[in-house]
């Protein structure tokens, strides 16, 4: 019966609860905190060095003086030149473009060297640095000689500094004699703006020496354009009248297509008038309106017919109406001879037309056989225009080059001289120490963080759960400052600390696992030095507590400990047993507390793991089983050995300690590998030492829970606050 309990027991082992904890993908600004707060000592021993070491660097460092001249840079308001082909100096059309080529001008080596020359500086300079200082400190500075480290020297010294919203320059220069920078600063200002005339004077002179040869060019190209035009001129007849061109034809035809105008108009005027005349259905006045001759004699007509008309229709009678038609005749009489004499003159005109239109043919044959003459004209004269404008537009550029050559005005104007500055610019102690903090601090948060990223010690109890696919049975927080034995009696010399607490909660959480008594439970760990044996020892004496028969078996045959931390003189055990030099009377040792018994591990033996798979092993645990109400087995890590691999397979099931930011996550991984290969039955794990104080990502916290003891002393009371001091500083 005891036996199938066990075999029900081991396989409802098999297969133990697993959470898994979703690995968080997002950001996480709690954790950057607990990274923080758990290397906060390196933090700060970073940043106080490097805080110490910019203090020794400023008090050891030379004092520097900045001189500060003031300029003014203008642009330039008009080009002298306005070709792209003669700027020679390039136009630049964007002002940024424009002041920064300045501020590089002033930083120049040739104005560094003219400044060096000018003030004899050969021997005088020295760089201000902090590479050039650590250097001297270590002696292995060397004072430059060459011109290009005299160069390189000034110009490190000098920088220039824009001011906003402003066409004023600062130039600084940083010496450690107070007189030399000042005369240095003025020296590069005036020479800059003499280096500025001189160029502009050169530019101006190249400029006009080029555009006197061009002038030349022009002019001869002109005179030479001008001869072909004349020339071909006089080769082919051609006139030029009000600024056109003009021939013999040309004339012609513009003559004749006159005399045709006139024609046409003339021969439309009497077309018009014979058409007129002859319809006599027109009122009489039309007829003689179209009359150009005798016109007063006939409108005189008009008027005595008109008055007739109306005697008649007064008084009508024979002798008016004869009147009146003598009076029609007579006025048809002049129309019908004006009539008769227009087809004559008609004719006339259209014969003249027709001759007018036959010579303007010719004329227009001829023009086109002209027309080559006048196309080869005009390129000609083309040429000689385009050869005058030029000649013209380089004359002017010529007298205005000469002009500005003779003004040789500058757009550099020095507007405050640098003055010996009375004021050290650097070291400053009080920059120099905030930079230094701030760069140590920034330094030891990328330790912080570079130590943590390449850290894969065990410091996040979801992290742990969800690689090793088991629960935390329990946390056991860390505790300063015992011994071994210490340790493992906590849970029944200091009932009310957070250590006991802790195993106390591990031992309800067993209970769920087992759900039997009579249990064979086996505490290992991946590596040495993990706490399995106090974690062992606890658990033992937790079950002890709370009445229950506890048989603690010490199975490291290799380094066993549990003797000498229960106190217990004993000079054979485990190993004896298995090689049959004892029998059980001998083999359990009392502890010195109730309910709680020990096997220790005896001789140390040749063959530990040939031992514990011996069925003598197998015996003892099954004895113990009617005997005790839990058997705890201590043995020896899993890696590298197999005593643990047979020890998991003869338990009920196996409980793994961890020590929190010491175990590595591999070695962990590669633990439960080997004991799931050998089929042993995994309960879950134990973290160990957990520095909850340190910002941990463990999820559970025993440092603030206390429980209230009216008996506690005010000793008590101070010790705490001296052990918390004491952690504080230790922390720090």
């Amino acid at each position: 019966m005891q036996q199938d309990k066990h075999n029900t027991s081991h396989n409802r082992g098999n297969h133990p609860q697993r959470l898994e904890a979703k690995p968080q993908d997002t950001l996480d600004l709690r954790e950057f905190w607990k990274t923080l707060v758990r290397h906060k000592r390196m933090i700060l021993v970073m940043s106080g060095a490097t805080l110490a070491l910019a203090l020794l660097f400023t008090l050891g460092s030379k004092n520097v003086y900045r001189a500060t001249a003031t300029l003014q840079i203008e642009r330039e308001s008009t080009k002298v030149m306005n070709f792209d082909f003669l700027e020679l100096s390039g136009d630049i059309r964007d002002t940024r473009d424009f002041y920064q080529t300045q501020f590089e001008l002033i930083r120049s080596r040739a104005l560094a060297a003219q400044v060096i020359k000018d003030l004899k500086l050969d021997d005088k300079l020295s760089s201000t640095s902090p590479l050039t200082s650590v250097k001297q400190w270590l002696g292995i500075a060397s004072k430059p000689t060459e011109p290009s480290a005299l160069e390189n020297a000034f110009l490190e010294n000098l920088s220039v500094e824009p001011v906003k919203t402003s066409r004023l320059v600062l130039v600084h220069y940083d010496s450690s004699n107070p007189e030399q920078a000042a005369q240095i600063a003025n020296a590069v200002v005036a020479t800059f703006q003499k280096m500025n005339t001189e160029r502009r004077i050169n530019t101006t002179d190249d400029a006009k020496t080029y555009l006197e040869a061009s002038v030349k060019e022009s002019k001869a190209k002109l005179d030479e354009s001008v001869q072909r035009l004349d020339t071909y001129s006089k080769e082919n007849s051609i006139i030029i009248v009000n600024d056109k061109i003009e021939t013999t034809t040309s004339l012609q035809l513009n003559n004749l297509a006159a005399d045709l105008q006139k024609v046409e108009k003339d021969l439309a005027e009497k077309e018009s008038i014979y058409a007129i005349l002859s319809d006599k259905t027109k009122p009489m006045t039309e007829r003689v309106g179209a009359l150009q001759e005798n016109v007063a004699y006939i409108q005189t007509l008009l008027k005595n017919l008109d008055d007739l008309k109306a005697l008649n229709a007064k008084a009508p009678n024979a002798n008016l109406r004869k009147q009146i038609r003598q009076r029609e005749d007579e006025v048809e009489m002049h129309i019908n001879v004006k009539r008769g004499a227009l087809p004559g003159e008609i004719e006339n005109l259209k014969n003249n037309k027709r001759a007018f239109l036959e010579s303007e043919a010719k004329a227009k044959a001829a023009a086109i056989q002209e027309q080559e003459k006048f196309i080869a004209y005009g390129t000609l004269r083309r040429q000689v225009e385009i050869n005058q404008e030029l000649y013209q537009d380089l004359f002017k550029r010529l007298n205005q080059v000469s002009i500005a050559g003779g003004i040789a005005a500058n757009n550099i104007a020095i507007i405050d001289d640098a003055q010996v500055p009375l004021k050290k610019f650097k070291p400053n102690l009080l920059t120099n120490l905030s930079f230094g903090a701030l760069l140590g601090m920034l330094l030891g948060i990328s330790a912080a963080f570079l130590r943590e990223f390449m850290d894969d010690t065990v410091k996040n109890a979801n992290e742990l759960e969800r690689i090793s696919q088991l629960a935390i049975l329990g946390v056991v927080p860390e505790v300063l400052n015992n011994t071994p034995s210490q340790l493992a009696q906590l849970t029944i010399k200091e009932p009310k600390s957070s250590v006991a607490e802790a195993f106390r909660s591990l031992r309800t959480a067993m209970r769920f696992v087992l759900r039997n008594d009579n249990s064979v439970v086996f505490v290992t760990s991946a590596c040495a030095g993990e706490g399995k044996s106090t974690t062992a020892t606890n658990l033992a004496c937790a079950y002890a507590n709370a009445g229950s028969r506890v048989l603690l078996i010490d199975a490291d045959l290799r380094n066993p400990s549990l003797h000498r931390t229960l106190d217990v003189h004993a000079t054979t055990g485990l190993a004896d047993y298995l090689q049959g030099n004892i029998d059980t009377s001998e083999l359990v040792q009392a502890t010195a507390f109730s309910n709680l018994s020990l096997i220790p591990a005896g001789k140390l033996p040749e063959d530990p793991s040939e031992l514990l798979s011996s069925p003598s092993m197998k015996a003892l645990l099954a004895t113990a089983r009617t005997e005790y109400d839990h058997i705890l087995i201590d043995g020896p890590p899993v890696l590298g050995l197999a005593d643990a691999l047979v020890l998991a397979s003869l338990a009920d099931t196996t409980l793994i300690a961890v020590r929190a930011e010491n175990t590595r996550m591999a070695a962990v991984t590669n633990a439960l590998k080997r004991l799931r290969q050998a089929n042993a039955s995994l309960s879950g794990l134990l973290l160990n030492r957990v520095a909850l104080h340190r910002g941990g990502s463990y999820g559970y916290d025993y440092s603030n829970y206390y429980y209230n003891d009216d008996k506690q002393t005010e000793a008590g009371a101070a010790k705490k606050g001296v052990v918390t001091t004491l952690r504080s500083l230790k922390l720090l």
